[in-house]
């Protein structure tokens, strides 16, 4: 799979801890991740529009890109790229496959643990418990409204840390940043989203014209 491809895989599709140091967190940096686990923990399914801002350190270049993430549990996650070029990315549990209108063509591969960067909404939406994951910190940027917490697996991982953004109210989550471990930063910024609207298994489908180049990596 070319590298073209997986490129907007390292946000695309999630985000919140950060270094210790030799201590515990404090107690509101827990509280703030449980909160989070909580409320994700009551979401079956959501959709957003979002703006993914890319930087890529070896070259100095930025790229943004836009378009809607549709996710359902457990493990179904579409990124819809509308700019700069139309681009769909679908992944479930087993699979991941991207289709490019431009290129004529459908790759698929098999999902392994490591094929592809974590997303905070992956994160927010999957099984495990953040704070039994990651090591958490607060973000101090009083001149952001949302609340700021950087995440650091606890284990061997492919990225350096993830930021989480939340509306300080309610929890849900407005912005995410993940830092590899080459120093490319993927920003994804999300706006209307919607939550637990009933979305339907078929929205994870890809239809593509009868000659379209299918490429399977399986």
């Amino acid at each position: 799979m070319s590298a073209r491809s997986l490129t907007p895989l390292a946000p695309v599709l999630l985000l919140v801890v950060g270094l210790l140091g030799n201590g515990p967190p404090a107690v509101p940096v827990l509280s703030a991740l449980d909160a989070i686990q909580s409320r994700y923990d009551g979401i079956d399914d959501m959709t957003a529009e979002f703006v993914q801002t890319s930087y890529t350190a070896a070259l100095a270049r930025e790229n943004v890109s836009a378009g809607t993430v549709t996710m359902k549990r457990p493990g179904r996650v579409r990124w819809q790229y509308s700019t700069p070029e139309e681009r769909v990315i679908v992944l479930d549990s087993e699979t991941l496959r991207i289709y490019s209108p431009v290129d004529e063509q459908l790759q698929v591969a098999a999902l392994a643990e490591g094929t592809v960067s974590p997303t905070a909404l992956s994160l927010l939406l999957g099984d495990g418990v953040l704070r039994e994951l990651f090591w958490a910190e607060a973000i101090e940027a009083p001149e952001r409204a949302e609340l700021g917490l950087r995440l650091r697996s606890r284990r061997e991982s492919s990225f350096e840390f993830i930021e989480l953004w939340v509306d300080k109210q309610s929890y849900q989550l407005r912005e995410s940043v993940l830092v590899d471990l080459f120093k490319n930063r993927t920003r994804v910024r999300f706006e209307g989203i919607e939550e637990n609207t009933g979305v339907e298994v078929s929205a994870f489908d890809i239809d593509v014209p009868e000659d379209t180049e299918i490429i399977d990596l399986r």
